[in-house]
């Protein structure tokens, strides 16, 4: 439209940032590019320029676009990218593409298994993105790859969230990301695109409107090579806004009613405006005739193009006359020429389609819905007309919308959902289905976070259902919504309104899920389920119900002060050998509870064969999620055996994974955990701060992580007052009846108050935090470091866990106010050895570095020398360098010679990726493990190799 002998006009500066784009992508750097504008602008010109541009230089070109119809179709632009070329790629192929990390993108193609509904909460959209995105990686392996998302404001929001998460993640891939949409087209979904492409920060095109030359040019094309006159010119500029799409129009117009330029008034074309220019379409439409206006506007009701058999029908046209009224439309310039029939531009299709009465369209869909029905399309290419046909009681069209609504809700579109399931509504469904619709559509809208309305639709379900299972899983939903709007008491009444129902009494395991749900809100929350848990002690675990309610038991049994022995083997029975991963995959939050259960109680080797099971359980499954989670837990298993480097590779990258919402803060922690026990304080204040973790939080007893790091990093800096202020939550929590004994916070704040006493700093006891907020009166965490380290030393003693033990003991010889030195080193010793018979190597170097310093200071050089050289021993060997300066430092002040200290030269990240190229891992292989690119992990390699001094993946092994 605004091409002259093949060029374009006035777009060479867009092209040439195309070809920018696509010369990127084949040297292997992803970019995201928009072309953005007004409708008629010439997007869609510049992206199939793009196309052929890609396949002259061999990049793969996947294409799609947004169409009013199908904006309500869960990820049909992604469909409409990837199934082509997956139909072509054959079985073997297929397999290949959909390995690792991308196995979870085949459901949302119809070439896997949907993902099972876990319950209330559940979200599978984001393990169905990651896999999206691995499998749009494996593509590009074969070369470089332009994606053109044409009409983008049309698609679906679902794919939108691809586009995003894809732009987000392009570095090191050899794909070229290429959207075409409208700023300014009401009801569509532009706000949702800018939104979710902000953050990856794209290239944006706004092609300008045709400046007068390039308009003389498209009026001398349209007027067979006639020169059209300077105000002539200036006229059709004024009245087109400079648009091509609107000046193409415009100028065939005016060239199909006069002769020549100069036959027209200037003054004539300057009252013409786009609208009066769109209103000549349907004039030149009118004039071809009924048969071709006809067939025109069943191509507008199929969304723009289709079959011409199919459009015929619409029409009610036999087969030669539609062909026939088909050349008409090509030759007007409102078909392009060719099969199937395409309307040459959205703009036609949206004014012949405008052109006929809501009740016509309506019925007019109706008609290409039982055609396309009858003709066996697939569900994809019949609901957008099930949708908006117009309404009679059909009972094939209501089973369609509830079957492609399951469809979305069960891969995380619960919002496309409920418009499909609010239309079977309004069909009718039948007196017996009615309940079943209305129990999915409240479903749905929970899910998506309309709780008011969530609600509504459930208790509506509930006054028709009377079939038991489908009643239970109303009230699971219920009590969920309940929850999620009003808070913990509402919850309780809907479980209790439930539990009094007869059909559910009935159903013991039922009714044990309902009371699992309220606890794991409970526990997740901070609030009060209220619920005697004790009672389900005896349960087998065979059931989801009876894992999730032993997982609940262990951390309530530990709560309670149960011995380790108890928590332990609740926490065994929950996993069951293995079998809640194989029923509920490691993604339940049942293993969560029974893992960290584990962890709680130093069953170590109980916690990693778990978690190993986990993360083969996220690889088999493809699951970025489950891998992330079971990292995350992983990371916290090398915290507990004082393997703080392995704590942080861990927790980072699981933090690149789709680990749950609640969990990243938590997650965070551990980083800055990880840190302080590598003595790198300024790095773990600047990860505290930039994950947003300085103050709070309250509420979830999970997040609890989030001030125990906090306060760990403020003893290692020597705050007490800050110390003091963040274990308030922690004593609060188990004031309330939930610690977290785990988090030896009186030990710590002992530690701090007795340090900042021996430097003359912070009092050991009572008052207020200064600079922090005031402990209460009656708060423990006001006492004094000995109180406190000896009320956490008789609880160690009875828990009986080494790593525990030992914590606690160098605690209480280092609160002591009044021991003599002697006293003090004998009772460090005592810690050490308890440590050293723990897997907690960190805390034992400490412990070590205490022991050297008090004997040194009692007289005891060569004994205090000894101490500190083992100090600085275990302090090299897991990666304490604060401790192991520590050690060296006091080592010089003992007289010992000044050494120098060979510290790992690796980030964690940087060690983790080397660790695997070691082991012979591909790149490719180490980015879905690390959820990294193959571009990361190249770059990640040259940095080892340069820090290492090697040059090969052979020599790695060597030289860490």
């Amino acid at each position: 439209m605004v091409a002259h002998g093949g060029v374009l006009l006035e777009r060479q500066d867009e092209l040439r940032a195309i070809e920018r784009q696509l010369a990127q992508a084949r040297a292997g750097e992803g970019s995201a590019l928009i072309v953005e504008g007004q409708a008629g602008i010439g997007k869609t010109t510049l992206l199939r320029a793009a196309i052929e541009r890609a396949q002259t230089a061999g990049t793969s070109v996947l294409r799609a676009r947004g169409g009013v119809l199908e904006r309500h179709l869960e990820y049909g632009v992604v469909r409409q990218l990837l199934e082509r070329p997956l139909v072509k790629a054959g079985a073997a192929r297929r397999a290949e593409l959909f390995a690792g990390p991308a196995a979870p993108a085949a459901a949302v193609l119809g070439l896997g298994e949907l993902p099972v509904d876990a319950g209330p909460g559940h979200d599978p959209s984001a393990g169905i993105l990651h896999g999206l995105h691995w499998l749009i990686a494996n593509l590009a392996d074969a070369g470089s790859l332009l994606i053109v998302i044409d009409d983008a404001h049309w698609a679906d929001a679902a794919s939108l969230r691809t586009a995003g998460y894809l732009a987000r993640r392009l570095d090191g891939l050899p794909v070229a990301l290429l959207l075409g949409t409208r700023d300014d087209e009401p009801g569509s979904q532009a706000a949702l695109l800018t939104e979710l492409l902000h953050a990856s920060e794209p290239a944006y095109l706004r092609p300008a409107p045709l400046a007068e030359a390039a308009v003389a040019q498209v009026l001398r094309d349209a007027f067979a090579g006639q020169q059209p006159s300077a105000p002539l010119v200036a006229a059709c500029t004024h009245a087109s806004g400079g648009n091509p799409f609107f000046l193409t129009e415009l100028a065939t117009e005016l060239a199909a009613a006069h002769a020549t330029p100069d036959q027209l008034a200037p003054d004539l074309v300057e009252r013409i405006g786009p609208l009066a220019v769109q209103r000549s379409l349907l004039l030149r439409l009118g004039r071809l005739g009924d048969d071709a206006r006809r067939l025109a506007r069943a191509v507008a009701t199929l969304g723009g193009e289709g079959e011409l058999r199919h459009a015929a029908a619409v029409a009610g046209l036999s087969p030669e006359t539609a062909s026939a009224a088909a050349d008409t439309l090509v030759a007007a310039g409102i078909l392009e020429d060719g099969r199937p029939l395409r309307m040459v531009h959205p703009l036609v299709r949206a004014v012949v389609a405008e052109d006929a009465t809501p009740s016509d369209r309506a019925t007019a869909h109706r008609r290409a819905f039982e055609l396309l029905r009858a003709d066996g399309a697939t569900d994809e290419v019949v609901v957008p007309h099930a949708l908006a046909a117009a309404a009679t009681g059909d009972a094939e069209l209501v089973a369609l919308l509830r079957r492609v609504g399951e469809r979305a809700f069960r891969t995380g579109t619960p919002d496309t959902a409920a418009v499909h399931l609010r239309r079977a509504l309004e069909e009718p469904p039948g007196a017996r289905e009615r309940g079943d619709v209305l129990a999915a559509l409240g479903v749905a809208e929970v899910r998506q976070g309309a709780f008011a309305d969530g609600l509504g639709h459930l208790d509506q379900a509930l006054a028709l259902l009377d079939d038991a299972p489908a009643r239970i899983a109303v009230h699971r939903d219920r009590a969920f919504a309940a929850f999620a709007s009003a808070g913990m008491a509402d919850a309780r009444r809907v479980v209790g309104d439930a539990l009094a129902e007869p059909g559910v009494a009935a159903d013991e395991d039922a009714a044990l899920q309902l009371e699992a749900d309220l606890a794991l809100l409970a526990w997740l929350s901070g609030g009060d389920h209220q619920l005697e848990l004790r009672r389900h002690l005896g349960v087998a675990g065979e059931t989801r119900a009876q894992r999730t309610m032993l997982a609940l038991l262990a951390q309530a049994e530990h709560a309670a002060g149960a011995a380790p022995s108890v928590v332990v083997e609740l926490a065994g029975r929950a996993l069951g050998g293995g079998r809640l991963i194989a029923h509920d995959t490691s993604e339940a939050l049942s293993w969560y509870m029974a893992t960290y259960a584990l962890l709680t109680c130093e069953a170590h080797q109980e916690a990693r064969a778990t978690i190993a099971d986990a993360l083969a359980d996220g690889q088999r499954r493809g699951s970025a999620f489950a891998r992330a989670g079971a990292l995350g837990t992983r990371a916290v298993l090398a915290l507990n055996e004082g393997r703080p480097r392995d704590a942080e590779a861990d927790a980072r990258t699981a933090a690149l994974g789709a680990i749950p919402p609640i969990m990243v803060p938590v997650n965070a922690s551990y980083v800055v955990l990880a840190l302080v026990d590598q003595g790198e304080l300024d790095a773990a204040e600047a990860e505290l701060r930039a994950a947003g973790l300085e103050h709070g939080p309250g509420g979830p007893t999970v997040l609890r992580w989030i001030p125990w790091a906090r306060a760990r990093l403020h003893e290692a800096q020597g705050r007490a007052d800050a110390v003091r202020a963040d274990v308030v939550s922690l004593e609060e929590d188990e004031r309330a009846g939930r610690p977290m004994r785990a988090l030896a916070w009186r030990a710590l704040l002992a530690r701090a108050l007795a340090r900042g006493a021996a430097a003359g700093g912070a009092p050991a006891s009572g008052g207020a935090a200064a600079g922090g907020a005031p402990a209460s009166d009656d708060a423990t965490a006001g006492g004094d470091a000995d109180a406190l380290a000896q009320e956490h030393l008789a609880w160690a003693r009875v828990w009986g866990r080494p790593a525990a033990l030992g914590v606690a003991q160098r605690a209480a010889a280092l609160a002591a106010p009044a021991v003599e030195r002697t006293q003090r080193a004998e009772r460090l010793e005592e810690a050490v050895a308890t440590l050293a018979g723990s897997s907690l190597r960190t805390e034992e170097a400490r412990a070590r570095l205490d022991l050297g310093v008090a004997l040194l200071r009692g007289g005891r050089r060569r004994d205090g020398r000894d101490a500190l050289e083992q100090a600085l021993e275990v302090a090299l060997a897991c990666g304490a360098r604060g401790t192991a300066r520590s050690a060296s430092a006091e080592l010089q002040v003992a007289g010992a010679p000044p050494r120098r200290l060979a510290f790992d030269e690796l980030t964690a990240s940087e060690r983790r990726v080397a660790e695997h190229a070691a082991a012979g891992r591909t790149n490719r292989e180490i980015a879905e493990e690390l959820f990294v690119t193959p571009k990361t992990v190249e770059n990640h390699l040259t940095r080892v190799y340069a820090k290492l001094g090697v040059g090969s993946r052979r020599e790695l092994a060597g030289a860490l």
